[in-house]
């Protein structure tokens, strides 16, 4: 068994250091309707396994599973299967509290007692490509979040607070990652770029990309506008599972029990996620 990872969650701050600014760039595709420009000689395949417009009656198991196989989420939430469901040609994932009154918890940032939710791709199928998802996140201290991992390799597309306790600001980031584990689990190394957005995470849909170009690069895309691109830490050269869940991340505040118990906002939604591959253009 492998040791389990701190996936996705070491991410907005990494050893003290505030993740840098970045200017959005100029070029921009229609948001959610296109990829980027393909380079020469090669033209966009979509990747029907990870793509879904989520306008079934419930989850296709075919495509996805209600949790993560080998994570269960970040002390004090756990994933719970029954908080994910897809209605109204929504993904949603609701995060929800487990006791009624916090001075029942011991230790309210290690002890388990909120309820979140984590839905995964079936297989390790992403690799090189773009990718995109219409996200709404939670209005939590919380995270609404959009990523892959790979066995020593992540992409963190957004980690998104919806209504952040200790840094209200924070819901107003584009939040991107990679992280790096070629060295192990314990020796993380990260790449984290924030981006400010013209609407809070939680107050509008955003359309969030990436374009996994190759082992070394990295680009980010928020509404089909590149924002950020890095270059991670070790070569990104495997298959990647994907993935959207929410999360406590406690250096960013709890969530308050009455936020967890408002269906108004305690839910983040998916209206669709949408992939493709690079293949060599058809001849004419």
């Amino acid at each position: 068994m492998i040791a389990m990872p701190a996936p996705h969650a070491a991410a907005i701050l990494i050893g003290g250091l505030i993740p840098p600014l970045v200017p959005p760039w100029s070029s921009a595709a229609e948001p959610g309707e296109n990829p980027p420009p393909a380079p020469a000689g090669f033209r966009w395949e979509p990747v029907p396994e990870l793509t879904d417009e989520f306008n079934t009656a419930g989850l296709d198991t075919s495509k996805w599973r209600p949790g993560i196989s080998y994570w269960q989420g970040r002390e004090p939430s756990r994933f719970a299967p029954e908080n994910v469901s897809v209605s109204g040609g929504m993904l949603r994932l609701r995060s929800t509290s487990l006791v009624k009154d916090l001075s029942s918890v011991k230790h309210p940032g290690k002890d388990i007692w909120v309820a979140s939710a984590a839905v995964s791709s079936k297989e390790r199928r992403a690799s090189c490509g773009y990718y995109e998802a219409r996200i709404k996140a939670s209005r939590l201290s919380m995270t609404s979040s959009f990523w892959f991992q790979g066995k020593y390799s992540e992409i963190d597309v957004v980690e998104q607070m919806g209504a952040p306790a200790k840094d209200p600001d924070d819901r107003n980031f584009m939040l991107m990652n990679t992280h790096s584990f070629a060295n192990g689990w314990d020796k993380d190394e990260a790449t984290p770029v924030r981006w400010r957005m013209p609407a809070g995470s939680a107050d509008d849909f955003h359309v969030y990309g990436v374009w996994w170009k190759d082992k070394d690069t990295v680009w980010f895309y928020h509404n089909g506008t590149k924002v950020a691109e890095v270059r991670p830490k070790c070569a990104f050269a495997e298959p990647m599972f994907l993935f959207f869940d929410t999360e406590v991340f406690t250096w960013s505040g709890l969530p308050s029990i009455a936020s967890l118990e408002d269906p108004a906002g305690n839910t983040m939604l998916v209206d669709w996620v949408r992939s493709w591959k690079l293949v060599d253009q058809a001849p004419r």
